[in-house]
């Protein structure tokens, strides 16, 4: 069976980009490594808060982030996603497409979707989502046995990161796209 460890880094870099645009759907991709059946997600790259259809933006943006995680010896392992919406938990339509196109490469592929009511308390903010058949996504629980954060006090951390307005140092694609000076491959100003 495989499991999954979501990494302190990965985990940050999720809630900061819920927390800078807080009324948009928000998009990005998770990477990492497969190895004995273990997925790493060690990194999370912020891709869209704007254009989160499927859209010449986000095909760009994935073409760009794929190549600079292959530089990094890294692959996709899944996507993010933020809803607009306080309650809603489920997959946007458009992002299940790109989930089952991702899954075509990598079949472990993981889906999380921000929990919003949950973003101001010292909780997991994350529901994963896991393939339960070739085009269905079946959500599960955070900590579960086999999806884990690697460090579980990175939920109160990312609260106070929050909570001291340093969400504002990350960048995404589309903010890439209005200013290239905008580092959202790596986002090098976000640290624990």
């Amino acid at each position: 069976m495989t499991t999954y460890s979501i990494s302190p880094l990965a985990y940050l870099k999720v809630i900061l980009h819920a927390a800078k645009y807080p009324s948009s759907t928000c998009v990005g991709l998770l990477v990492g490594t497969l190895a004995n059946n273990v997925v790493t997600v060690a990194d999370a790259i912020p891709l869209l808060h704007h254009w989160t259809e499927l859209s010449p933006m986000m095909e760009a943006g994935l073409q760009l982030a794929e190549a600079y995680t292959k530089t990094q010896g890294l692959v996709f392992v899944g996507l993010y996603v933020g809803n607009e919406l306080l309650e809603d938990t489920s997959i946007p339509r458009a992002m299940a497409k790109v989930a089952d196109a991702l899954r075509k490469e990598f079949p472990q592929t993981l889906v999380l979707v921000l929990d919003n009511q949950k973003l101001a308390t010292t909780e997991p903010a994350l529901i994963p989502y896991l393939a339960s058949a070739p085009t269905a996504w079946k959500a599960t629980t955070l900590p579960s046995k086999n999806i884990t954060l690697s460090d579980p006090s990175i939920a109160a951390k990312a609260l106070d990161t929050v909570r001291t307005g340093r969400y504002a140092a990350l960048g995404d694609f589309d903010e890439h796209l209005e200013d290239v000076t905008v580092d959202w491959l790596k986002n090098a100003k976000v640290v624990l």
